[in-house]
């Protein structure tokens, strides 16, 4: 069957990510990230048999316009499409144009948003379907089952109209239970990079081409706010490391990718692992660099001195606040203690860090938010974001904020978190946007750190790319909202 898996275009003139818990607006740091679950779900489907096209209209920078003739040009019978919180409603307006220009079709939408209201999401919507949980298998039996002409109800993970009347009056809505998750990620398909051109994923500032390698699957952790166990579970999953250095150096020999960010919930999360892909990139003498993430209580001097000598140049870190009680509350299962001493030995090892923190978590107060800005001044990140806190559907954050009227919107086009949409029981959203931007400008427009920035900068052009990316970066993150 031919088999579309669409990124959709830019909503309301923004572009998006709506790969799995990542749902916000391009990348924090303004460069555009692969949707991993493309490659990974038409790579299953070509071992299937299926005929698979990749358009990714947000890399493209296409209009809607452009993204519907390029639909029909190709003519699926079957079109994936990615969707996410913030994105849906715009997202779901390109499903039904898809379903006027394309009525033989069958339309499905994959990401966390669909698999938290699956049936919210067929009642908003005309897409056919929609797949719980991560998309590759059930996309696969999907397009088996439809090629077949066999009925839906055995496709597990999958949640569907069982008859259309016409677009105005769908029909009922049925789900088929859950599909558990994959168990060895070693046994899918190495992910069909041939299908993408990573030269429409320019890292910042260099502009080199950059993709994303998954490394891991699941988090045993339970942070209220985080969507990653309801899309990838709560088992971590590991793909042998070998297997993760053929995929970077297929991709570096042939595209000559050197750029890649390790995509995982938590990198570092298994330590053997992690020294597994290090020792094995050193083995190759792969002249590459690479980012992952880690929480703070999985690091030691030992594993980051190997991950700097094995290319490592930036950790992203989840630091979420300052403040012991909210991230006590938040069921972070951190101290401050640890954040320090991560963002020292980071330091120390030669690695850039970034840290990442959530402003209006619930017990959020002005004397909080004053504890976390003192905490960043000490960590001294390389980069920080300060992302606003969004009750993400299937979240306990989610479950609590709409028990205790916290939210100040139930428009999903709110949802994003470069937005204040939380109302604590000491502060409003305008205020904590407020917090927002002074910790921004507060921190980017430091003297002492601008100049700090500058003395990385190897080559005059550099200067030029390095103040478009930080302008964009202001008036995307700071200023939009």
């Amino acid at each position: 069957m031919k088999t579309l898996l669409l990124n959709p275009p830019a909503v309301r003139g923004v572009r998006y990510v709506r790969e799995g818990r990542c749902e916000q607006r391009l990348s924090s740091f303004q460069y555009n990230m692969l949707p991993v679950s493309l490659p990974s779900t038409a790579a299953l489907l070509r071992e299937r048999n299926h005929e698979v096209k990749i358009l990714d209209a947000t890399a493209l920078n296409l209009t809607v316009a452009e993204t519907i003739d390029a639909a029909r040009a190709f003519s699926p019978g079957l079109v994936l499409i990615n969707v996410s919180t913030p994105t849906f409603g715009g997202d779901a307006a390109v499903a039904l144009l898809l379903k006027r220009a394309l009525p033989g079709s069958f339309l499905v939408a994959f990401g966390v948003h669909v698999t938290a209201l699956p049936e919210e999401s067929l009642k908003a919507s005309r897409f056919d379907a929609v797949i719980r949980r991560e998309p590759e298998v059930t996309a696969a039996a999907l397009a088996d089952t439809l090629a077949q002409g066999e009925p839906l109800h055995n496709v597990e993970g999958l949640s569907f109209r069982t008859q259309w009347k016409n677009l105005e009056h769908p029909g009922p809505i049925a789900h088929n239970p859950d599909r558990p998750f994959f168990e060895d990620l070693n046994l899918l398909p190495p992910p069909a990079l041939d299908l993408i051109d990573h030269r429409h994923y320019p890292a910042p500032v260099s502009g080199d081409p950059h993709t994303l390698i998954v490394t891991s699957r699941g988090c045993p952790h339970q942070c209220t706010f985080c969507t990653a166990r309801l899309f990838y579970g709560s088992r971590l999953r590991l793909r042998e490391p070998a297997a993760v250095v053929d995929e970077i150096e297929k991709v570096h020999r042939e595209q000559g990718v050197k750029l890649f960010t390790f995509w995982s919930d938590t990198f570092t999360l298994d330590r053997e692992h992690v020294l597994g892909i290090c020792h094995e990139l050193l083995k190759r003498g792969l002249n590459i660099r690479w980012m992952g993430n880690s929480r703070v209580d999985r690091i030691d001097e030992e594993l980051l001195l190997l991950m700097a000598k094995a290319g490592c140049q930036v950790i992203s870190y989840g630091v979420e606040s300052g403040a012991q009680e909210i991230l006590d509350r938040a069921a972070k299962g951190i101290t401050i203690a640890q954040i320090v001493r991560a963002f020292d030995l980071t330091r120390k090892s030669g690695i850039q860090s970034a840290a990442h923190i959530i402003f209006g978590l619930p017990g959020e107060s002005s004397a909080t938010l004053r504890q976390t800005l003192r905490l960043v001044r000490k960590i001294r990140p390389d980069y920080v974001q300060f992302y606003g806190a969004i009750p993400f559907p299937g979240t306990q954050f989610y479950r609590e904020a709409v028990a205790k009227k916290w939210l100040t919107t139930d428009d999903w086009d709110d949802f994003e978190i470069n937005n204040n949409i939380v109302a604590t029981p000491s502060l409003s959203a305008q205020n904590l946007g407020r917090w927002r931007r002074r910790a921004y400008l507060t921190f980017y427009l430091d003297p002492r750190y601008i100049v700090s920035r500058l003395k990385g900068v190897r080559n005059p052009g550099d200067i030029r790319d390095l103040r478009r990316a930080g302008w964009d970066f202001l008036r995307s993150w700071v200023f939009r909202r």
